[in-house]
This record gives C-alpha cells, sequence and structure tokens, in this order.
C-alpha cells in the first residue's frame, strides 16, 4: 500500500508490507538511494517473520519531494524527522529502525534523540553519528588507498541523464561494491532503472544527501554525547569486504560507542546487498534481533 506521508513541505512517498497490527520496521535507504533499495524480496521476508513493514523515498529520490538545497539547506535531524513524520502518518507509536548507509546514521539520530519511538536499531553498512575512539583516529594508509580506490572506480563511472548510457557503469560500481557475494543483475538493472523511470530527480547520489554526511563528518565531537544516549538494544551489521565505509571506520567504531549494541560482520559482504543469499542472511540476523525486543 502506497501513501504520503509529510513534513510540512515535504512529500515523502512511502510503502508498506504486511498487517498494520504486526511490529512495524521502517527501512531508512542511504545516500541518493530510493526507497527499492529494499527489495520487494526483502520487504516480504520480514512480513512472514510477521513484521508491518515500510519502505520509502527519502527526501530527493524517487517520488518524494525535491528540495533546493542551495537556498533550503537540511541535516541529518531533518531527515531524521522525516522518519518520524511517517511513522506518524501511519499511527506508530514505536518501531524497529532498519537503516544502511546514511539511514544508519538516521536511525542513530533518531534512536538517540527519540528514544520513545524507537523499539531497536539496526544500522548496517554505517559508521558513528558522533565521535568514537576509533571514529576520532588517523585514517591508515591502506583505508585512504582503498577510499581513494573506490571514489576513483565511482567517478569513472559517473551516470548521465539516460540510463541505456549508463547501466554498465552503473553495474560496474555496483558489482565492485558488493564484495564477493555475486551480483544479482536483474536486481542491480531493476534498482537503478527505477532510478531514472521512477523519479523526479536527477539520476546519481543526491549532491545534497552527501552535503548531510559532510555535515556529519564535520560534526562527531559535538555529537559524542549522542552516541551515549542511545539505549535501544541494537544491532550493528558491517560488511568485512565494504570498500566505501570500511568495517574499522564503520561497524566497529558504531558499536562501541552504543551500550546496548552487538556487532556482526558479514564474511565477504561489501558496502551494497544485490545478491539474494545475502538478503536472506541479513533477514536472518535482523529478525533474530528483533525477536528478542519487547515490543511495549
Amino acid at each position: 500500500m502506497e501513501k504520503i506521508a509529510k513534513n510540512n513541505d515535504v512529500e515523502l512517498w512511502t510503502e508498506s508490507f504486511g498487517a498494520p497490527s504486526d511490529p512495524a520496521c521502517l527501512l531508512i535507504a542511504g545516500a541518493g538511494a530510493h526507497a527499492r533499495f529494499w527489495s520487494d524480496f526483502f520487504c516480504d521476508a520480514l512480513v512472514q517473520k510477521r513484521y508491518f513493514v515500510i519502505r520509502f523515498d527519502l527526501r530527493d529520490t524517487g517520488l518524494s519531494s525535491a528540495v533546493q538545497f542551495s537556498t533550503h539547506p537540511y541535516t541529518i535531524a531533518d531527515l531524521a524527522e522525516d522518519a518520524l513524520k511517517i511513522l506518524d502518518e501511519y499511527n506508530i507509536k514505536k518501531a524497529h529502525l532498519i537503516g544502511h548507509s546514511m539511514g544508519g546514521y538516521i536511525g542513530q539520530y533518531v534512536a538517540s534523540h527519540h528514544p520513545e519511538r524507537v523499539l531497536s536499531l539496526t544500522s548496517i553498512s554505517a559508521g558513528p553519528l558522533g565521535a568514537t575512539p576509533i571514529a576520532v583516529e588517523e585514517w591508515t594508509k591502506e583505508e585512504q588507498e582503498l577510499l581513494s580506490k573506490t571514489w576513483s572506480i565511482m567517478v569513472q563511472n559517473k551516470p548521465t541523464k539516460k540510463f541505456d548510457e549508463s547501466i554498465e557503469g552503473y553495474l560496474a560500481v555496483w558489482k565492485y561494491l558488493n564484495g564477493d557475494f555475486g551480483l544479482d543483475d536483474e536486481s542491480a538493472r531493476s534498482y537503478t532503472r527505477d532510478g531514472y523511470e521512477r523519479s523526479n530527480h536527477k539520476p546519481g547520489v543526491a549532491m545534497s544527501h552527501l552535503s548531510v554526511m559532510r555535515g556529519v563528518a564535520t560534526k562527531l565531537e559535538e555529537r559524542s554525547g549522542d552516541m551515549k544516549k542511545i539505549q535501544a538494544p541494537t544491532l550493528v551489521i558491517h560488511g568485512e569486504k565494504d570498500y566505501l565505509v570500511p568495517v574499522r571506520r564503520g561497524g566497529e567504531a558504531t558499536a562501541e560507542g552504543i551500550v546496548r549494541s552487538k556487532m556482526e560482520i558479514v564474511p565477504g559482504m561489501g558496502h551494497m546487498i544485490f545478491n539474494r543469499e545475502l538478503e536472506e542472511k541479513l533477514v536472518t540476523l535482523i529478525a533474530d534481533h528483533l525477536s528478542s525486543v519487547s515490543t511495549t
């Protein structure tokens, strides 16, 4: 079922799966990613575990509103408010938050500043919202070289306005970011095509989202207290072969900053999840985590 939620002038396209009477899971995608980053298979698998699942287009992606960032800049706090407005639209008091990459940071912000709305948090392929001992360390030479290689591959395959001209470049990036798990070509193509055909926005990562993430990076020390305020049971999942957010800087740094957290490093997993076997693995990890949490 599709529904539009509103945060003042921003319209947010949402889609739900399952029975509203079941505990709710809000799926939050990463920078530039639209709702269908979370595949139908992934959503249906959670429904089979007896959860009510909501996915949505972040502002500046998919069918949600475009925001003129130069005149109306926004922050991670605003994206967190979007998530809360979606819960309000569905009359959900508390939900399990499941965020990937930038979505993990959004989930952390909600869990820190609005704990009364959060049953649990799952942060996937993300770093910490605030400073932790690892997060403030100097990047190692190996980490710097890895990130440089990753950005080089992404820049070499910069998308154009046409899907047919861009798809092979996208697939090259997705394959690289998928780690050791074989790329599900059909899933990756479908997701990428939706970015062109089911969208009110330019293809590629929204520059506004990159600005939001730069804002997070420059305020780690300022938000060090935010991590300590997260009391929701938290599962931190990170890929061993994440070449965009290295596991030490990402999952390990996040887990050490959240008191009630447990860490799962998935062998062979990269930053992206275009693989059915990997999706099944993630659903199993998440469902085991959610089942251990009280829904009251």
